[in-house]
């Protein structure tokens, strides 16, 4: 009984799953003001105080990842090397790469990722989602679950893992977008949104502790000197993406954002809709929504939201050994749960 009381307690205070979860899901910017504004080629104090909370909510989300020690990364990119028509998953044994920063190339900046595929998972999620939908395999220099040769990362891939530190307990899993997104992502929001539920269903059922990564960002088309120049769709395509999150309104992200996207031009959209199938796996009120920026201090805007499961509470901070109130409370509010279940 007393072994039977002490996993209980230890499920309530560290939110270990009964059964294996998708702990949680993160959105985070793979722009390079974000990765590193000490670099951010501007004048404006507001531009440039927006690089800084959008790189230290980036920081804090990572390190919020690293805390989780998950098993698994799942990762999608819409940078990544792409098909034409099929969502792809990497099948190389490892991959690595780099990035820059804005205004400063490598090197002297240099910001390097290198991580290990789960190559049997990733070829077992594109045999069984490939069955009934556009889903399937890329490897480069070898064949495939066996090729030792690093595939190729870059930004979209980069900024987001370099963001969660140290990644050697965790293996990972890289999803690509098509190029069609490119011209067809308010058509591929219902497929999107099933994909998402089969990624969701096959992501749940694993062993392994897993959180999901979307990388991607905003609207492209936020200044008139920009490369895609300005479009009026670009801020509410913004504001309805990041009232998605602070409202838990999935209408914000599959009508709202997509009346405005192909004018605002925003590489992450497809990403944020196949989340969207992912949360509607276990419906809205399992999730927690925690947006943390959305600004746009360049032509792009960025965001950066935490989506994480109810049922999972994070364990405290390291590095401090007195514990916060908010893990005592936790802690106190375990014990009352478990002892109403012997009265």
């Amino acid at each position: 009984m007393l072994t039977t009381w002490i996993i209980l307690l230890a499920i309530q205070m560290f939110g270990l799953p009964s059964e294996s979860k998708i702990l949680g899901a993160y959105i985070l910017p793979h722009g390079g003001i974000a990765l590193d504004p000490k670099f951010f080629n501007s004048t404006n104090t507001t531009s440039i105080e927006q690089a800084w909370k959008l790189h230290n909510a980036s920081v804090e989300v990572g390190m919020e990842i690293s805390r989780l020690n998950p098993d698994l990364i799942f990762i999608s990119t819409p940078h990544g090397v792409s098909d034409l028509n099929n969502f792809v998953f990497y099948l190389n044994t490892n991959a690595e790469g780099r990035a820059d920063t804005d205004n400063c190339d490598c090197p002297p900046c240099c910001y390097n990722v290198s991580v290990k595929i789960n190559t049997n998972l990733s070829m077992g999620l594109a045999e069984s989602l490939g069955r009934h939908m556009r889903v399937s395999g890329l490897t480069a220099n070898g064949s495939p679950g066996t090729a030792t040769s690093p595939f190729p990362l870059r930004w979209g891939e980069v900024i987001p893992l370099h963001f969660m530190g140290d990644l050697k307990n965790a293996e990972v899993v890289i999803f690509s977008m098509p190029s069609r997104r490119y011209s067809q992502s308010v058509e591929m929001i219902p497929e999107l949104l099933a994909l998402g539920g089969e990624l969701f269903k096959e992501l749940e059922g694993l062993p392994e502790r897993v959180v999901v990564v979307i990388s991607g960002d905003l609207a492209h088309t936020h200044d008139r000197d920009g490369p895609y120049g300005y479009s009026d769709a670009a801020e509410p395509f913004d504001q309805a993406c990041g009232r998605w999150i602070t409202a838990k309104n999935r209408k914000e992200i599959t009508k709202v954002a997509a009346s405005y996207v192909t004018k605002a031009l925003s590489c992450g959209y497809t990403g944020f809709v196949m989340l969207q199938g992912m949360i509607d796996g276990v419906g809205v009120n399992s999730w927690d929504f925690h947006l943390h920026a959305n600004y746009h201090p360049s032509y792009y805007g960025m965001m950066v939201a935490s989506i994480n499961r109810t049922n999972f509470k994070l364990p405290p901070t390291n590095g401090n050994q007195t514990l916060h109130k908010s893990f005592i409370s936790q802690i106190f509010g375990a014990i009352m749960d478990i002892m109403k279940q012997f009265t």
